[in-house]
């Protein structure tokens, strides 16, 4: 009797691997804001077009129609197709999608000085969640598709490493490595063609595999040419497949010595299918545009290269990105550092051990390679014509990178270590998910109308918003400030929240104004200006719920400024983004002007220039508390100027003023120079031990050049009381000390 055999069991091990990768998907998609995933209002209009007209979009036309596909209208439309049944078999809504653009003033795509205000499209981040309706809903649903199409993706990888030879252990590492990168995780939530084209080539590859270990059956080149043609019809790049198969199937031939009549067969079995599946695509492209690719009208839309490329740079994004990249932004850097330490591991362990490579893997490994390159050749070739240093683009290829980064990493970890890094990269996937699309796109909380607020207050700004309560401070930058940006590490940091409430309902969209101005009168100098919509960009005004408090917290650095240490006014403003007008400001019931001077605030800076050769010693004590370092005093015929130094030796309470007396020989009072340090630049309450302060007061000179002594001290302005003022130890007389006298041996300029 013969023997059936039991059906293999799907290893546990894949179980989780899907389910964990399905779990990120579908996490991605929850947190990344509608249209804001790569290109994706463009793909997602072209399937609403397919949906409603049943028909593919033409360029110009579909536009004029209100569709906004934009370059995607002429992409291979295989992806668009299943997306446009997808949404007639579960009867999605085909509502346009109702946003607006950003207005890029407001919007700090690249790099920037903070990872905020990324979001490109106008939104109610509080009418996005569950349940969804109308476009919404069939935007996150054809996320769904995406995310089920690159599944077969991650099972064509397990495959094609085992096919290659791998240990299960080597195909779970691989596998890890494409459903665990952050990028593709994004790609696979989102709506874009590039999750059709993958997994098309990855089983490709697979039929492949099969067919260069042995000789090839009808039936698989058959199946190669079909794959191959409908990775064409998802993406240009799918067309790479044809030549890799090309010359594979060469390769198989000179070795296993076929006859070149067999290989033109092998040819037109794998290319018949191809060309059927394509030639409608090609034609209807050459009637429309002349153009078989219809590359032409996609580059009238994204606009050619100029010259010269920044080869290095082009290529740090193009790194970066394939690991990592928000359609406005980059991760922080922190990120990034397991992603290269698995590049450069996997790359070199390839290198070493390639020696040691048995010849039945080494022509598999080629193969896999021969793919990578190729696709990155073809990505090399349109980002000369086109900017597009995307790493996504090389995602067909992205299994074939992740098996030989596998096979590399094998050379140098034993079995359990291998494990530990499939166990470490859904981890990292998670902190990459927080630290990136979280910390961009969530919306501000909403607090109870209860909740207890830091420094309670009410500023009104115009007529129906209110700031309710807030914290500031200034900081240094953190210990891990390298890990999130050098730009993090090389300046103070400005954390900040802010307590707001909508009294009704708000008509416009007012950009929030977050200032550091001289604390001098009359003196409209900035620190800092941060000019962006509230949430870090995530909640315009007119989508403030009414009388729910909002909470709006910030991590600023300051740029780069040649100020010394000293005070600034930390004030919040709302101004129109067209006129820059500015909403009117209140503070209970009484007009204060259009900015809400919410605290001053102590911001490090360069040290205080004292000119050395002015140095007194020894230096005069105040109080124990502040030393006069230097002084020079410069007479003139319509001022005297007055220039002195001060060094901080413990925090004082209150804010002294400075008095500088100009005395006639008689004794009595003639000119005056009072007033606070740095003209009210910078209070003596916020000085710290150490800190350098360079002060200059000036007076008007008498009509008969009477003075005969300038005296310098400091006073409490409210009760008039000096700091007693010590020299050597030795009193001062009136708390006063001599800068300049016309007397014989006195201190002079």
């Amino acid at each position: 009797m013969m023997r059936r055999h039991a059906p293999r069991k799907t290893p546990i091990g894949l179980v989780l691997l899907l389910a964990a990768y399905v779990s990120l998907a579908l996490a991605w998609n929850l947190t990344i804001p509608p249209y804001e995933n790569l290109d994706e209002i463009e793909h997602t209009e072209v399937i609403r077009h397919i949906a409603v007209t049943g028909r593919l979009p033409i360029h110009g036309e579909a536009e004029t129609a209100g569709y906004h596909v934009r370059q995607e209208a002429s992409q291979p439309p295989l992806y668009h197709l299943l997306g446009a049944v997808w949404m007639r078999i579960l009867g999605l809504p085909d509502a346009p999608p109702t946003r607006s653009a950003v207005p890029g003033a407001v919007v700090a795509c690249g790099p920037s000085d903070t990872f905020y205000n990324k979001t490109t499209w106008a939104r109610n981040p509080y009418e996005e969640e569950p349940p969804w309706q109308g476009h919404i809903l069939a935007v996150h649903t054809l996320r769904l598709l995406s995310t089920l199409l690159q599944t077969f993706t991650v099972l064509g990888t397990w495959t094609l490493a085992l096919r290659c030879g791998a240990s299960r252990t080597l195909a779970y590492l691989a596998t890890a490595i494409v459903a665990f990168n952050p990028q593709f995780l994004l790609i696979s939530s989102g709506v874009n063609n590039d999750n059709l084209v993958t997994p098309l080539a990855t089983w490709a590859l697979v039929l492949l595999v099969n067919m260069i270990k042995g000789r090839p059956t009808a039936r698989q080149m058959v199946g190669f040419g079909v794959l191959s043609g409908l990775a064409g019809l998802s993406k240009l790049s799918g067309l790479g497949l044809l030549g890799l198969g090309g010359i594979a199937l060469l390769a198989t031939a000179r070795r296993e010595h076929i006859p070149l009549r067999r290989v033109v067969g092998w040819g037109l079995l794998v290319g018949i299918p191809a060309l059927l599946l394509l030639s409608p695509w090609i034609v209807r492209n050459l009637n429309l545009y002349g153009d078989p690719t219809a590359l032409a009208p996609m580059l009238e839309k994204v606009g050619r290269r100029e010259y010269p490329i920044d080869v290095i740079g082009e290529a740090w994004l193009m790194w970066r990105s394939y690991w990592g990249q928000i359609p406005c932004s980059f991760y922080p850097r922190s990120v990034y550092w397991v992603y290269d330490l698995l590049m450069v591991g996997g790359f070199s362990g390839l290198v070493v051990s390639w020696r040691k490579t048995s010849r039945n893997l080494r022509p598999l490994l080629w193969l896999l390679t021969g793919w990578f390159v190729l696709i990155t050749v073809a990505w090399i070739r349109w980002n000369m014509t086109t900017p597009a240093p995307g790493g996504r683009l090389l995602f067909p290829a992205a299994p074939a990178l992740a098996i030989l980064l596998a096979f590399g990493w094998q050379q140098w970890l034993h079995k359990s270590f291998q494990q530990l890094w499939t166990c470490a990269l859904p981890l990292w996937s998670i902190v990459a998910l927080l630290a990136g699309p979280f910390a961009i796109f969530a919306p501000p909380r909403l607090l109870a109308e209860n909740a207890p607020l830091p420094n309670p207050a009410t500023y009104t700004f115009g007529e129906q918003i209110e700031l309710v309560g807030y914290d500031v401070k200034v900081s240094d930058a953190p210990l891990w400030c390298w890990l999130v940006s050098e730009r993090y590490c090389d300046t103070p940091i400005l954390d900040i929240s802010l307590f707001w409430k909508a009294t009704a309902p708000i008509t416009e969209d007012w950009v929030l104004a977050l200032q550091l101005v001289s604390p001098q009168p009359g003196n409209d100098t900035l620190r800092f200006s941060y000019n962006r919509w509230p949430g870090h960009g995530n909640l315009p005004t007119q989508a403030w719920p009414e009388d729910a408090i909002i909470k709006d917290s910030y991590r600023l650095p300051l740029p780069d400024a040649d100020f010394p240490t000293q005070a600034w006014n930390l004030q919040v403003a709302f101004f129109d983004l067209e006129t820059h007008d500015r909403l009117p400001v209140s503070q209970t019931g009484l007009q204060t002007g259009t900015a809400a001077v919410l605290q001053q605030l102590r911001v490090p800076g360069r040290p205080a220039a004292c000119e050395e050769t002015h140095l007194r010693t020894p230096a005069t004590r105040f109080g124990n508390a502040i030393d006069l370092t230097h002084a020079r005093v410069i007479s003139g015929t319509e001022n005297w100027n007055v220039v002195l130094c001060w060094q901080s030796l413990t925090p004082v309470p209150i804010d002294y003023t400075v008095f500088v007396h100009a005395y006639a020989e008689d004794g009595s009072l003639i000119a005056t120079g009072d007033g606070p340090p740095m003209s009210q630049e910078f209070p003596t309450s916020l000085w710290q031990p150490g800190d350098r302060i360079r002060d200059e007061h000036r007076f008007l000179s008498p009509q008969d050049d009477s003075i005969v002594k300038v005296t310098v001290g400091l006073y409490d302005p409210v009760s008039g009381v000096r700091l007693v003022a010590a020299s050597d130890n030795t009193p001062q007389l009136n708390d006063a000390v001599t800068l300049w006298s016309s007397q014989p041996g006195a201190y002079g300029p």
